[in-house]
């Protein structure tokens, strides 16, 4: 008697659930926002489910005063019902990113249809501008699963670092470090990602190019499968220098590939405060540009030195961009609070005392195997 009554009140209820046929709607899968005029500009490209038009993809732009306002009249212009269920990727101009975004972005994470793995990122022409562009190239049949993709592949391939909604929020609730997210541009009939956007809670307040990004990783992110080229001066390593194959340059280009990494952050006083930075490589020279003396353990040794040498100079050099940015990106914050105590941490007195941080750095490498010679 029980189980029948369990299968009526099931059957009653699944015939009170709103069926949403697929034909019937707009599947959103990337989103786009901007400033106009005091307004909110939206912009949205959704699918189209037709089996007679595969690539049946349309964009939708509209002006309103909120995001919520947006999405009604975006309703309004489309003959489907727009579900954001498909979402993969939220985009924000550049210059709507410089006042700050997170009232947009707390909106999309209450959103019980969009999934927390979404991606975030900032473009550097208009939002619009860089989805309507993807639309009119012939490379690009879906913006949003373009950017997934492209999203994904370097997250996976180590060179960036995940910008999910998920992310972005938990860094930006937390006290002691700021978001970061991928920074979008249109070249050459395609979206690339140059380099990443950096924030002071959630307003853009600069950014790095995409080699900088890789030292931001290299002490947020631990590589696993992570490459990068090394440019070191031909002086520091002529005496293993065999034959020289560009007697002009003066710079000796090493890549490397399969690069894993462990980092050890410590405060090691708080009063200053300053940081000691140790990080050990461990990698694989794909390829050098002059023919080096590979085989020489003492030119071995002196070319890890090297690598690791550039390696400092260049984390140094991006921190201390960063600092002058006013942005946490690694979250020293958080370290430094973890010492100091909960109670005894404010955000507004470490902002000033993140102006005169000290780093102390120590990047040790070494290198497993030899590859190719150019």
């Amino acid at each position: 008697m029980r189980k029948v009554i369990w299968i009526c009140v099931i059957v009653i209820l699944s015939g009170c659930v709103q069926q949403k046929p697929l034909e019937e709607l707009g599947l959103i899968t990337a989103m786009g926002y901007d400033n106009e005029d005091g307004m909110l500009k939206g912009s949205i490209i959704y699918y189209e489910f037709d089996p007679m038009h595969p690539n049946n993809t349309k964009m939708v732009t509209t002006l309103a005063h909120t995001s919520k306002g947006v999405r009604q009249k975006e309703n309004l212009a489309s003959s489907r019902r727009l579900v954001s269920g498909q979402l993969r990727v939220a985009i924000y101009g550049e210059e709507l990113a410089k006042e700050g975004i997170i009232s947009i972005i707390d909106t999309l994470s209450r959103d019980a249809q969009v999934g927390t793995m979404s991606y975030l990122a900032v473009s550097k022409p208009k939002a619009q501008e860089l989805l309507q562009l993807s639309q009119d190239s012939e490379d690009i049949s879906n913006a949003g699963t373009f950017l997934y993709e492209l999203i994904t592949q370097n997250v996976e391939g180590d060179t960036l670092l995940s910008p999910t909604l998920h992310e972005f929020m938990q860094c930006y609730y937390s006290e002691g470090r700021d978001p970061v997210l991928p920074l979008l541009n249109f070249k050459d009939n395609t979206i690339i990602i140059e380099g990443l956007s950096l924030f002071q809670d959630d307003k853009v307040v600069g950014e790095l190019d995409s080699n900088d990004s890789f030292y931001l990783k290299l002490l947020v992110d631990p590589f696993d499968v992570g490459s990068t080229e090394i440019t070191i001066p031909k002086e520091q390593l002529k005496k293993y220098i065999l034959t020289s194959n560009h007697k002009k340059e003066n710079s000796v280009f090493v890549s490397l590939d399969h690069l894993r990494s462990v980092t050890d952050i410590k405060l090691e006083d708080k009063e200053v405060p300053s940081y000691s930075i140790e990080v050990d490589v461990k990698t694989r020279m794909q390829e050098i540009s002059e023919n080096y003396d590979l085989g020489n353990p003492k030119a071995l040794k002196k070319l890890e030195e090297a690598i690791g040498k550039d390696m400092e100079e260049q984390l140094i050099d991006v921190l201390e961009k960063s600092k002058e940015m006013g942005a946490d990106p690694v979250g020293f914050g958080n370290y430094y609070r973890a010492k100091v105590g909960y109670d005894s941490f404010r955000t507004e007195d470490w902002r000033k005392q993140y102006q005169n941080v000290k780093y102390k750095i120590k990047i040790k490498v070494e290198i497993l195997r030899t590859g190719v010679m150019d």
